[in-house]
């Protein structure tokens, strides 16, 4: 994470944060909430509560900032929380999942990475939008696996911890994801370079 130049490194921006800086916490809001609304997004149809879940995160970290341990990194913990918090609303019903015709556009889809070999591999807009289109048929939990290995480069040990699972379903999830988009998309050599990454 690109951290301001008042802040050395991301545990200092923390710590900063930690004792009550404001310009810290601004420069934490500013860096994670775009990714935090487009992940949530993802998991629930309700927009509208997925822009309050994320303000109460921010709300709570800063009103609790004094007792917040340290952490793995400061984007995987306001993730993982993103998750818990819907994961609770879901199972109190108050949550409606993504269904498969409501989900996010097609250039909200694609991760900047994806985007990047797309472009190196000068495939057309026709194979991109294939592309796109691939992935919002895959499973709900291999959608997000994908997603947030791709979209926001988490590990697959991160992806774990996010989503609540262990570290061999998170490969199983990512292995028949990148196996579907294989069998659709046999045509495009994107998912040849998309499936070195993970095996």
């Amino acid at each position: 994470m690109a951290t301001s130049k008042i802040f050395d490194d991301e545990p200092g921006l923390w710590n900063a944060f930690q004792q009550g800086d404001i310009r810290a916490f601004e420069l934490i809001y500013r860096t994670h909430s775009s990714m935090l609304l487009s992940y949530g997004r993802r998991l629930c149809s309700d927009h509208d509560l997925v822009n309050d879940v994320v303000q109460d995160v921010f709300v709570e970290i800063w009103t609790r900032r004094s007792t917040l341990r340290d952490l793995h990194t400061i984007k995987y913990y306001l993730f993982r929380i993103v998750r818990n918090k819907l994961s609770k609303l879901r199972a109190s019903n108050l949550l409606v999942a993504v269904d498969e015709d409501d989900r996010m556009d097609d250039e909200q889809l694609l991760s900047p990475s994806i985007e990047f070999l797309i472009t190196q591999q000068e495939t057309s807009n026709d194979q991109a939008v294939r592309l796109q289109q691939a992935i919002t048929k895959l499973p709900s939990r291999q959608r997000e696996a994908i997603t947030l290995a791709f979209y926001h480069d988490f590990s697959n040990e991160e992806i774990a911890g996010i989503m609540g699972i262990n570290h061999q379903s998170v490969i199983n999830h990512l292995n028949r994801a990148l196996t579907f988009l294989r069998d659709l998309l046999t045509s495009q050599p994107i998912v040849a370079i998309l499936i070195g990454l993970f095996l």
